[in-house]
């Protein structure tokens, strides 16, 4: 030990900040640079036998090639008398000759390029000679950079070669490297595997991962921070010189193997004394298939101990492309699992939102009645028919029964039947071929396919035609269809939500209705009361659709005052929830106050001064269809004909009520 001490001391003395110390650069086979230090007294034998400082594996290498020694003045290199011949910058070697700096050493077609210091001390370019054109292709020598002493071929043997024999139990081991790293769920893990494989198959003293977790590359090495250690002896691990590494953080940066590096600060870090201990060296960057620097692994081996070699570079870059790998798919994983967070977190907003918009208002007896029936048919998948009169919200109960329901993260459908003609509303349930009709210009999806998994609700199921409702019937019992125009049969996994305003079982004895579609849907049946029968929740839902408005638009109204909430609850809604929600917005958008008052509510005044006087409230039995007729008449003769007008004040489009004074007349 006390010798290791004093020759660590003396090569530092001697070291790469004097003048006597140098290097011999190396690029072997393509694959790998190793970095051999020189420093007086010491010499470097250059050749094939295996005892030698630099050894040289080619037929065309003698035993002992040549020397490189230390003349008391500067360093010398010699032919020992080989077969092929040393060259120096292109011409044989004849005699002993003075190295300088950047010379270019060519030996069995190997390039050795000599090199007082590490960085600025390589020429840009390896002489070639005519020697060195019948070197093999593992033997071609390659340019050398100035500022860039690493392997260009960044892969290992073991990884991208075919293995001889003598590698087979390092290929088995990296295998297992890669089935470990497979299994890996966590970084810290994935590292620890790594350290474990490296210190089975390298004489490692010190070993250091350093792992880049962010999206951007990193600069230098302090930025990318060391994960994980190991030591197999008693030394401590200590950071590489930054000079060492500074090449591996851009693009072209690749492995570097330093060997006799004791007492370098260019190659190794002082330890708690001051002295350089380490005998040999390799940094290797851990880069992914697509050339992002994830990392960096530093390897050292201590004083009178196995110096690092070339299989083990080999080793610990194929060691860092499984780790590269590994840290791409965990990061991967890590950023897939982030988006479903957030994407469940917006899910989760969303889902709070739209349930603000199918929120049932209200607290009287009859709506609590609903949301009772709600509650007991949503977790079911019969089939639900909801009746009411026009606006009294039955596509919101439909949404409710959806959402409260097993199917709630699929799809909520919905079509108005009323809305389309007969050929047209085939098409919308089922779909369409391309060509299947004039204007179908390409394959278009139904709503019956679209709401595969979730629930189709269907309004105005009364206006469905004959022929619709006798596949619409076959598809409900659980058969397939077939696009218009298609052959191929589709099946689909729906719940049916129906909903009218007319008077189905009249439908039936009148033949316009399908009986068995009518029991088909009526298995279970919600009726939702019109507004006037809800005793006070017109307040309430007026409150209700105020806060909506201000939010929307930004408004600060705080309430109504008591005229308007007398209004309110004297009218008689026959446009129901609709009506009202229409009549709060219109207020809202021309309110220039604090409060909506009286005047600000636009009702119809056909129907302002109490209950309608229809039969529909003195006893007489009358369907919906007929109270709708002659509500339609009575807003009618209030607006002087004027139908815009009509639609607005009753919550419907203008083609809706064309459509209805078209029924109405054909009557």
């Amino acid at each position: 030990m006390e010798k290791s001490r004093k020759d660590s001391k003396t090569a530092k003395n001697n070291g790469s900040g004097g003048d006597q110390g140098a290097y011999l650069i190396l690029r072997n086979a393509g694959r790998w640079s190793d970095i051999f230090r020189l420093h007086p007294p010491g010499e470097a034998v250059i050749g094939r036998a295996s005892s030698n400082q630099v050894v040289i594996r080619s037929d065309r290498a003698s035993r002992q090639h040549a020397k490189i020694s230390w003349s008391g003045q500067s360093w010398q290199i010699e032919d020992l008398a080989s077969r092929n011949g040393t060259f120096l910058n292109g011409q044989k070697l004849e005699k002993s000759h003075s190295l300088s700096n950047s010379d270019q050493i060519e030996v069995a077609g190997f390039a050795i390029t000599f090199a007082n210091r590490i960085e600025g001390g390589i020429g840009e370019t390896v002489v070639s000679t005519g020697s060195s054109a019948q070197a093999t292709d593992d033997q071609i020598t390659m340019d050398v950079d100035a500022t860039n002493i690493t392997d260009r071929r960044r892969r290992s043997a073991y990884l991208h070669g075919r293995p001889a024999a003598s590698t087979t139990a390092p290929s088995r081991l990296l295998l297992q490297l890669a089935f470990d790293l497979a299994r890996c769920d966590e970084l810290d893990q994935a590292v620890d595997q790594t350290l474990q494989s490296l210190s089975q198959q390298t004489p490692l003293d010190t070993a250091g991962v350093y792992v880049w977790q962010k999206s951007s590359a990193a600069e230098s090495l302090a930025d990318i921070p060391l994960l994980a250690t190991r030591q197999t002896g008693h030394r401590s691990y200590r950071r590489p010189p930054e000079p060492l590494v500074q090449s591996l953080t851009n693009e072209e940066g690749e492995a570097i193997l330093a060997r006799n590096v004791i007492g370098d600060g260019q190659l190794a870090t002082e330890n708690s004394r001051g002295e350089i201990d380490v005998e040999s060296v390799i940094v290797a960057p851990i880069r992914d298939h697509r050339r992002q620097l994830r990392g960096m692994i530093h390897l050292t081996s201590c004083i009178g101990g196995k110096p690092l070699a070339g299989n083990d570079l080999e080793y610990t870059v194929a060691a860092c492309e499984i780790l590269a790998e590994a840290l791409s798919r965990l990061a991967d994983q890590h950023r897939l699992s982030r988006s479903l967070k957030q994407s469940q977190r917006q899910i989760k907003a969303l889902q709070q939102r739209l349930g603000d918009k199918v929120q049932i208002v209200g607290s009287s007896k009859p709506i609590a009645d609903v949301v009772q029936q709600v509650g007991l048919a949503a977790p079911t998948n019969a089939t639900v028919l909801i009746r009411g009169e026009s606006g009294v919200g039955k596509e919101l109960i439909a949404a409710a029964i959806h959402h409260s329901s097993g199917r709630r993260n699929g799809p909520l459908i919905c079509l108005n039947c009323a809305a389309l003609s007969p050929s047209l509303l085939e098409s919308e349930l089922f779909g369409h071929e391309k060509g299947a009709f004039t204007g179908a210009t390409e394959r278009k999806q139904g709503k019956f396919e679209a709401a595969d998994g979730g629930t189709l609700m269907l309004d105005e199921i009364g206006e469905m035609g004959a022929e619709i409702q006798a596949k619409f019937l076959r598809v409900l019992e659980g058969h397939p269809f077939e696009r218009v125009g298609g052959q191929t049969a589709i099946k689909v996994d729906v719940r049916v939500v129906a909903a009218t305003n007319r008077d189905l079982q009249a439908m039936v004895r009148e033949g316009s209705f399908r009986q068995d579609l009518y029991y088909r849907l009526h298995v279970v049946e919600i009726l939702v009361p019109p507004l006037r029968q809800r005793d006070k929740d017109c307040l309430l839902l007026a409150d209700f659709f105020l806060n909506q408005f201000n939010l929307e638009m930004g408004r600060k109204i705080s309430g109504f005052t008591e005229n308007a909430k007398k209004m309110l609850v004297n009218y008689s809604w026959p446009g129901n929830i609709r009506e009202l929600k229409n009549v709060i917005e219109r207020a809202v958008v021309l309110n220039m106050k604090g409060e909506i008052d009286a005047s600000d509510l636009v009702l119809a005044p056909a129907v302002e001064q109490g209950p309608v006087d229809t039969p529909a409230f003195t006893g007489t039995e009358l369907s919906l269809a007929e109270i709708e007729k002659q509500h339609i008449e009575r807003v009618l003769r209030h607006t002087e004909g004027n139908k815009s007008r009509a639609a607005s004040i009753l919550g419907i489009e203008r083609s809706t009520l064309d459509r209805k004074l078209k029924k109405y007349t054909d009557k």
